[in-house]
């Protein structure tokens, strides 16, 4: 007569491969949940980077002169001249990690939101003499980690160069 029960040993295989599975199942869902993160930390860094590039862009097409940085310096700030006295002077600068712009005499708001840093602002102007105006931008914002965890790292650089349109593009 044979026992229909299980042996010792056949127990613990049968609890070794279901541990094994679980060990295995819990590492790929911890994955997908972390790869998930960074991705929304990346897209959160590109989509503040495209904005604000973009809102520079347009105001410096607006201009109609630069204020600072003087033609061949450098500066953490661009202040442009408008042609509406509105917006007289349009100054981008940066504050405690946020980029900022400030229209005429109006207050400063933020361009960034809160879950981004803006690690390094500057305006070249390259201009020259008897021209309207050229700068270049170059920024780095950072995804906010205050607990430095490797999931929410994510950074871009971002550069590009504008030029003035004669006489203040329309707004």
């Amino acid at each position: 007569m044979r026992n229909q029960g299980f042996t010792l040993i056949e127990f613990i295989i049968y609890i070794s491969i279901v541990v094994g599975i679980l060990v295995l199942m819990t590492g790929f869902l911890w994955n997908i949940i972390f790869g998930n993160i960074k991705e929304t930390s990346y897209q959160e860094v590109q989509q503040n980077g495209r904005f604000v590039l973009t809102k520079i862009i347009q105001e410096i097409k607006k201009a109609t002169g630069i204020n600072n940085p003087l033609p061949g310096e450098l500066a953490n700030s661009l202040s442009l001249a408008m042609s509406d006295s509105n917006f007289d002077p349009t100054i981008f600068d940066l504050f405690q990690g946020k980029l900022r712009i400030a229209q005429g005499i109006g207050n400063s708001y933020e361009l960034t939101t809160d879950r981004v840093i803006v690690t390094d602002l500057r305006f070249t102007n390259l201009s020259y003499e008897n021209t309207p105006g050229t700068i270049r931008i170059e920024m780095t914002i950072e995804h906010s980690n205050p607990a430095n965890l490797i999931e929410y790292q994510a950074s871009t650089n971002l550069k590009s160069t504008v030029s003035l349109v004669p006489g203040g593009a329309a707004p």
